[in-house]
């Protein structure tokens, strides 16, 4: 097996009978060009067996959550919050910046090479330690003998951490947040109507300008004002209130990080098909309880405190971001409100990881597109009416 540094272990071995395998991503032209037959470990698996890889990430991370972890309880179970898990609003950060999902598939792609191979002996060179280490206990999951040193990792592997607030700025924000909520947002269409308004929250700028006439076709066809609020403006409905329930959330989750930090269940759980990676993955659990967890609770309450504020009849879901579009979802459901979910085209996105609130629609938008079944989804979700996205 070869990953790259010097072509010559990959001749010898070569000379003397064996397949040269090149790990993805290795930089072939080396072995191209000093002549050395070789396979690209991609053909040797072939189209389904990267698709398998792939899956193997997607599945590890929805069944990870399910697992037992405590007290006969899965990690979606310990980490409920008004009455849904906040997992819900962590699957794709849990699925793309995690360390788990990673070395699931890179744990897939050497069983599924040793499969192929039938290789009753592997040698590595130029592999990193942690596709090193993967390979060998891969290898030993497999019955396969394993030459060289195992290329032990020498720390976890790096998880991108959504920004927590640290126990000061936690203090800060509770000591500044606003006695009662602010005002409730400005119309952005029908300015004068009486009637309860649609809110619409978009995730950026761009998701707003997004939008083009669809709130003033909106607002004409329900006769309501339409507000919007992107993201950004969202920390404003941090009121008093709002801080106690997050305060109360963050402590439980720094409880939930205490008690399966370090124990056989959660190492347990860090598996795939027998290649065990929990050292590889030891920062996962503190980057997913206290950073993107944590965040979904302040973006929780602060939606729930502007949805109390603006009494809307429904609302409108503009945002890219999956993890963060759920949360609203999961504010919109504590506060009793329909919400219709506008996904951009073509979305890419796959099937849910796990279970949690859902959207009263779902509806595929791009500028441009007629607004008649958005208007039509809104009018419906007003009356607490279920309609098919």
């Amino acid at each position: 097996m070869w990953g790259g540094a010097s072509p010559a272990p990959a001749r010898t071995r070569q000379r003397e009978g064996a397949l040269v395998a090149a790990w993805p991503g290795a930089p072939i032209a080396t072995l191209e060009r000093e002549g050395i037959p070789f396979r690209r470990v991609e053909e040797l698996l072939g189209a389904e067996g990267l698709a398998a890889a792939d899956g193997a990430a997607r599945t590890w991370a929805r069944v990870w959550g399910r697992l037992p972890l405590a007290d006969g309880k899965s990690f979606r179970e310990l980490v409920e919050w008004r009455g849904s898990s906040l997992l819900w609003s962590a699957t794709a950060f849990l699925l793309e910046e995690t360390a788990g999902p990673r070395c699931a598939r890179t744990a897939e792609v050497a069983l599924r090479l040793l499969e192929a191979t039938a290789a009753p002996e592997v040698d590595v060179s130029g592999l990193t330690p942690v596709e090193g280490l993967l390979l060998s206990r891969a290898c030993t999951a497999r019955g396969v003998l394993f030459h060289g040193r195992e290329g032990a990792a020498k720390r976890p592997l790096t998880v991108v951490r959504p920004p927590a607030r640290s126990r000061l700025g936690r203090a800060l924000a509770g000591a500044l947040a606003p006695a009662g909520p602010p005002p409730p947002p400005l119309p952005a269409a029908g300015a004068g109507l009486e009637a309860a308004p649609v809110l619409a929250l978009v995730g950026s700028e761009e998701e707003r300008r997004s939008l083009g006439p669809l709130p003033n076709a909106v607002s004409e066809g329900l006769g309501r004002p339409v507000c919007a609020v992107s993201l950004d403006e969202l920390p404003r409905w941090e009121t008093r209130r709002a801080r106690r329930r997050i305060a109360e959330a963050e402590a439980r989750l720094r409880e939930r990080h205490r008690q399966l930090a370090g124990t056989p269940g959660l190492a347990a759980s860090y598996a795939h098909r027998g290649v065990g990676f929990a050292d590889l993955a030891a920062g996962d659990l503190e980057a997913l309880v206290q950073g993107s967890l944590a965040a979904a609770v302040r973006r929780l309450e602060a939606a729930v405190e502007l949805v109390d504020s603006a009494r809307p009849a429904a609302v409108l879901l503009a945002v890219s971001g999956r993890d963060e579009r759920r949360s609203l979802v999961h504010a919109c459901a504590a506060c009793g409100v329909g919400a219709v979910v506008l996904r951009a085209r073509p979305s890419g996105e796959t099937a849910r990881a796990d279970g949690g609130p859902q959207p009263l629609a779902v509806l595929d938008w791009e500028a441009g597109l007629d607004p008649g079944s958005a208007v039509e989804a809104l009018r419906e979700a007003s009356r607490g009416r279920v309609i098919a996205g």
